[in-house]
């Protein structure tokens, strides 16, 4: 059964200096019947089996995929009809944060079963990221995800990996009660979510832009949302919201704008939202909030947001589930998925 990968970030390039990033999105449901006798677990190929692959995803997760989740199942196939991509990749496996390596079930020639195994290297830690883990529809509940994610894991171990972690849509119990039994702990409960741009509602807070002097404050907020132990996976410096001509340059060669606003109530700072714009991509919103949120300043700074992105056909942004639901939602987001991080134990730090 299916684990349809979430994953942000993540660069594909041809080898020749081109890159283009997805941002993915995908769901995990598991049956845990007794194995199949029926085909056997190999490694993946990445010569000959991304097109491959890249079928079972689409059809595995046609119900939830995104349109970004498409362009990447697109780009998978067409990297792995690509002869410099491969030769490129090759070389990276080990290294590269993409779904490169991990196992397959095959059935008389036919690849009916996928987990990717993607790393992450965080200074001399290399943290392996479980995903994409897929049966077909006509193989379902004979224990093929048991024993590709069982093959999957002592892979990372085999690789010394510091920690071994995935991530699940909260809906998906039998997704969970899998993981569960293989020893993965809740770590985070995020909630990801989409408007279109907006009008705001009238209000009697103060929002404005960001002022340098919000930006301690700030940082610490967002360290508290956006915690260390998945620092990795994000790869965010927050030094790109930092005010100053360093910060500037940093996000002029990086060709990106940030745009930030700020909410007061009586003069006190109630949250900042960053907004980051790179090309092609849509805006990504960054949220620091305090740890008990004034929820109707949050609602009326995010439908401010809303209105000065009047361009944009997307707003995206990432918060830990449950802590501001009902001022997000107020404010015309729309929750897309909430996904739960989990992370395999006795792993070395």
């Amino acid at each position: 059964m299916p684990c349809f990968l979430s994953c942000s970030k993540l660069v594909l390039s041809s080898g020749e200096g081109d890159k283009t990033r997805y941002n993915y999105s995908m769901t995990a449901i598991f049956a845990t019947a007794a194995p199949t006798t029926s085909g056997q677990c190999r490694p993946l190929n990445i010569l000959r089996d991304l097109p491959s692959v890249a079928d079972l995803i689409e059809l595995c997760f046609a119900s939830t995929i995104d349109a970004e989740g498409r362009s990447y199942v697109d780009q998978m196939r067409r990297n792995g009809r690509d002869s410099n991509f491969i030769g490129w990749a090759s070389k990276v496996i080990d290294t590269a944060s993409l779904p490169l390596s991990g196992y397959v079930w095959e059935d008389a020639g036919k690849i009916v079963g996928n987990v990717s195994l993607i790393p992450f290297i965080q200074g001399r830690r290399k943290i392996y990221l479980l995903a994409n883990v897929a049966t077909h529809p006509d193989y379902r509940r004979r224990g093929i995800a048991r024993i590709l994610t069982d093959a999957a894991i002592r892979r990372a171990r085999q690789k010394h990996a510091s920690a071994i972690w995935l991530h699940v849509r909260a809906e998906s119990a039998g997704a969970l009660a899998l993981y569960h039994e293989l020893g993965f702990q809740e770590r985070a409960r995020r909630t990801s979510w989409q408007a279109s741009p907006g009008t705001p509602l009238p209000g009697d807070l103060r929002v404005e832009k960001r002022p340098a002097r919000d930006w301690l404050i700030q940082r610490i907020w967002l360290e508290r949302a956006y915690p260390t132990s998945l620092n990795w996976y994000n790869q965010q410096s927050w030094d790109i919201f930092r005010p100053g001509l360093l910060s500037a340059i940093s996000r002029l060669l990086a060709d990106m704008k940030t745009m930030q606003w700020s909410v007061y109530r009586n003069g006190d700072l109630q949250g900042v939202v960053s907004c980051m714009r790179s090309f092609a991509r849509p805006d990504y919103l960054w949220a620091a909030l305090p740890e008990h949120p004034d929820l109707d300043a949050v609602t009326n700074l995010l439908l401010y947001v809303r209105r000065e992105l009047g361009q944009s056909a997307n707003i995206h942004f990432e918060y830990p589930a449950g802590l501001a639901d009902e001022a997000i939602s107020a404010s015309g987001f729309l929750p897309q998925r909430t996904l739960l991080w989990m992370e395999a134990p006795g792993m070395s730090k």
